[in-house]
């Protein structure tokens, strides 16, 4: 009996232990659920005035407003270029000089020939006078019949003839000028000049390299007018039907100045660009570049501002949910006291942050930062 005794109280004994182990756990849960926090509520924004720029954003590059490749006009040596790269030229300045021995023994030779041809139709017209005083003698002493006037045919005849030579060489020395003129024009070729006020970008010869100016016009120096700068904006198919001509453009380069070059629209070309299956629209437009601050080939990010509202109804465009078949996009509207109201709102031009709200909700309403989808709304609102 003893030993059933002992066994009931070491039994009585685990089973206290048991029930405190029990008690502890469930006091620890209790407490756990009063000291926790409870969840924070979700994120809102609220509907409010606010102004709005609208801008579209794309990659741009750089480009020289005006560049030209200046060619040479005739063959020859490179004798002398006397620019280097990076150098500012004015219209008429020496950019590159070819040799001008052979241009300059043509002329002379174009020059001799001219003057010789001028001779000649001057003893010809010596001839002429002589001609003439001739044809007026046999005609006197025909009158007197004191010559046969087969005589004075003759007269006539070589009259025409000295007459007529004296046009041909008049036609050759036409010829002979016209050549002696080409000569000298190829003379002042070999002096190859700016043709407007620019900067030297590109000098592909050098000196003692032999240009042949036949078929096809060899360049020699490649100006550039860096005093504006027209920047070659990509724009994507979705977003190019949004722009247009006057519209302001912005871009900051990567030097970390914090300066924004400001242009506005020139022309969106019609013809597209593809890379790969993207489609982009070129925009052009210009600024100032005086100060040489920028050069070409430089790769920007544009900000072309496409539309604008001020003091407008705006709310967080992270607010905005699913968008619906007729244009409006789904919203949470959070009420005073914490119940949530699905509705519609349309909307109209956004920037990064905002979205302008035409209908839906109202000045100082809060609305949902992280809306559900449209089903787990509608469910909500019904419940």
């Amino acid at each position: 009996m003893s030993s059933w005794a002992a066994k009931a109280r070491a039994w009585l004994r685990k089973l206290r232990w048991w029930i405190a182990i029990a008690i502890l756990i469930a006091g620890w849960r209790i407490y756990a659920q009063v000291t926790t926090p409870p969840p924070p509520p979700p994120p809102t924004g609220e509907v409010k005035l606010a102004d709005i720029v609208q801008t579209v954003q794309a990659a741009g590059t750089l480009q020289a407003k005006t560049k030209v490749d200046v060619g040479a006009q005739v063959s020859g040596l490179v004798k002398e270029i006397p620019v280097v790269l990076g150098q500012a030229v004015k219209k008429g300045d020496l950019l590159v000089l070819l040799d001008p021995e052979l241009a300059q023994s043509a002329v002379l030779q174009a020059d001799a020939a001219v003057a010789q041809q001028r001779a000649q139709i001057d003893s010809r017209r010596v001839d002429l006078e002589a001609a003439k005083r001739e044809l007026e003698r046999q005609r006197r002493l025909l009158k007197g019949e004191a010559t046969a006037a087969t005589e004075a045919e003759k007269a006539e005849n070589d009259l025409a003839k000295i007459e007529a030579d004296i046009r041909g060489q008049a036609a050759n020395l036409v010829q002979m000028q016209a050549q002696l003129d080409r000569n000298k024009l190829n003379l002042a070729y070999t002096r190859i000049t700016a043709p407007m006020d620019g900067v030297v970008v590109n000098i592909p010869v050098q000196v003692g390299q032999t240009v042949i100016a036949v078929q096809i016009t060899p360049v020699m120096v490649t100006l550039a007018d860096l005093d504006t700068i027209t920047v070659r904006t990509k724009v994507p198919e979705a977003d190019v039907q949004s722009l247009a001509p006057g519209q302001k453009a912005s871009f900051s380069t990567l030097s970390g100045d914090g300066r924004r070059y400001e242009g506005k629209l020139r022309v969106i070309q019609p013809v597209p660009e593809r890379a790969g299956n993207a489609v982009f629209y070129n925009a052009l437009f210009e600024v100032d570049n005086r100060d040489r601050k920028l050069f070409t080939e430089m790769t920007v990010q544009v900000d072309i501002e496409t539309g604008e509202a001020k003091k407008t109804l705006a709310m967080p465009i992270v607010a905005l949910g699913e968008r619906g078949k007729d244009g409006a996009y789904a919203v949470t509207v959070v009420s005073k006291d914490g119940k949530n109201e699905a509705r519609q709102v349309k909307t109209g031009l956004h920037d990064t942050a905002n979205v302008q709200v035409t209908s839906g909700v109202k000045v100082g309403e809060k609305v949902l930062l992280a809306p559900p989808p449209a089903s787990a709304a509608s469910a909500a609102s019904a419940s």
